[in-house]
């Protein structure tokens, strides 16, 4: 495809967007006629109940795809904290609990039954696993979500997951390259950097993309983030990087897939310039698709610049045909279309990984990284302090009580804490990153108050760390409720052994 006026009339095939509210409006539809898009992705909003979701994606895919270019409909779904159908069905713990708990072969076999109830639900391109390592304890949006801190784990558990979706027929997309470990600013947010010289990354941060490649992944999706050691430009995030996207990852790595930008609404390159030169910016790296998580008003404005720059010669009708050629061999060639949906399809998906089986994966995961004076299982009554709890988590002390032991949570006021711990002290916290100096604040106080506190840091391991207060320190890599039923159980019924 390299005719001027055919290619301007396919411009909306570089882009995947998001679409408001849980159905497919007569405007949203007029909308997608008018942009032409390859696919769409959708989060949890868009997504209250399966019987929803089922009825949206199969409207996106009347809409949107033929059965000779079927269209590519796309969520987050790593499992743990990012998950889009959590809302209906148990999911799931995060990337690295899987890891921990049961290694590539359980990371395989829960992505290919995830992967299975995508399927059903009408989804056919998942945008994970997440292949960066969590090698900066202080990183705010990685963490977790992340297989490990090694190179050789999120290798092997990348690989694993990669396999275990592609063996279900999703499309994995791995993320996010060349890596987004080693950063603690959320490119949500701003620019990060990673500052490390090109034998750390070659060693470290390229190794679990590499095998991902050599897995045949069709989609790795870029980051916004500056890596100075790849390309001159010191404020020029990956996404924008021709060094990195063609001449790292296409040239030097001889990836022949799909690229895809993370999404272009976010501040690390709205920064850059406005949504119509960062779409022509992205192109002109090298990459594909362009994904936008709203449908207004990136799309509009990317299209307008790119048939601008097409037409000034910016951009030339072959760089634009290639992409157009890479992303209809990915739908033509792996984007499924659904099956009918009915409460039979959604018993079957929503059994396929049940509840009782992913507490025992979050059990597997729970592990002991300081033994002091306190122990487990505690010894009731159980006084609970839980700092940084989201409220849509059920109270820890809730849990407990299910097991018949008796449990009372503290507000965070100390003026109202009790004056001495009869049977034994439980603190949760829970963060991404670091936690606020005010939550630090709270929770360190509880500590110096009870000394013999069992701590619990639900999300990052390291959310304690340089705290000689924690002397008792248990981690379980998720916050979701089937890790929360699993660490109730353990504190309640049974000790944790100490291992690492």
């Amino acid at each position: 495809m390299t005719d001027v006026a055919d290619i301007e009339s396919h411009l909306g095939e570089l882009m995947m967007v998001g679409l408001p509210g849980t159905e497919l409006t007569s405007e949203l539809a007029a909308d997608l006629r008018r942009i032409q898009p390859s696919g769409v992705i959708f989060f949890a909003p868009n997504f209250p109940d399966a019987g929803t979701a089922a009825r949206f994606t199969r409207e996106v895919h009347a809409r949107v795809g033929s059965a000779d270019l079927p269209a590519l409909v796309g969520v987050d779904e790593e499992g743990g904290m990012v998950s889009q159908i959590s809302g209906f069905w148990e999911v799931p713990p995060s990337a690295r609990a899987v890891a921990a708990s049961g290694g590539p072969p359980l990371v395989k076999d829960l992505a290919h039954r995830t992967a299975r109830r995508l399927l059903a639900l009408g989804v056919n391109l998942n945008f994970a696993p997440v292949l960066d390592i969590h090698s900066n304890s202080a990183n705010p949006v990685i963490g977790i979500r992340s297989f490990g801190t090694t190179a050789s784990q999120v290798t092997a558990c990348g690989r694993a997951a990669v396999e275990g979706m592609q063996a279900a027929g999703v499309i994995p997309v791995v993320k996010h390259f060349p890596g987004h470990g080693d950063t603690s600013v959320d490119s949500h947010i701003d620019l990060p950097r990673v500052e490390v010289p090109i034998a750390t990354l070659a060693l470290r941060e390229l190794r679990p993309f590499e095998a991902a490649i050599q897995a045949s992944v069709p989609v790795v999706m870029t980051c916004h983030v500056v890596v100075p050691a790849l390309d001159p430009d010191p404020d020029r995030p990956a996404t924008l990087s021709r060094p990195i996207v063609t001449g790292l990852l296409r040239e030097k790595m001889g990836f022949a897939g799909v690229v895809v930008t993370d999404a272009l609404e976010m501040a690390a390159v709205t920064s850059r310039g406005s949504f119509g030169e960062v779409a022509v910016q992205a192109i002109e790296a090298g990459c594909d698709l362009l994904l936008y998580s709203k449908l207004a008003p990136g799309p509009d404005e990317a299209l307008q610049a790119i048939q601008a720059a097409l037409g000034s010669g910016r951009l030339t009708p072959e760089r634009i045909g290639a992409s157009i050629a890479r992303i209809r061999r990915l739908r033509s060639g792996g984007a499924a279309r659904p099956r009918e949906w009915s409460s039979a399809l959604e018993r079957e998906a929503r059994n396929l990984i049940p509840e009782d089986e992913l507490e025992r994966v979050a059990e597997g995961a729970l592990r002991v990284l300081r033994q002091g004076a306190g122990g487990v299982p505690l010894r009731p009554p159980i006084d609970v302090l839980e700092v940084n709890r989201p409220e849509s988590r059920a109270p820890i002390a809730d849990l407990i009580r299910a097991h018949g032991v008796t449990a009372k949570e503290w507000g965070p006021d100390p003026a109202t804490w009790p004056r001495r711990i009869v049977g034994s002290s439980l603190l949760t916290v829970a963060a991404r990153g670091s936690l606020s100096a005010e939550h630090e604040d709270l929770a360190r106080k509880w500590l110096q108050r009870f000394p013999e506190t069992v701590t619990v840091a639900s999300l990052n391991p390291h959310a304690t760390d340089g705290w000689p207060e924690a002397r008792t320190l248990l981690v379980t890599f998720d916050n979701t409720l089937a890790s929360r039923r699993a660490l109730a159980k353990r504190l309640s019924v049974s000790a944790v052994p100490a291992r690492k």
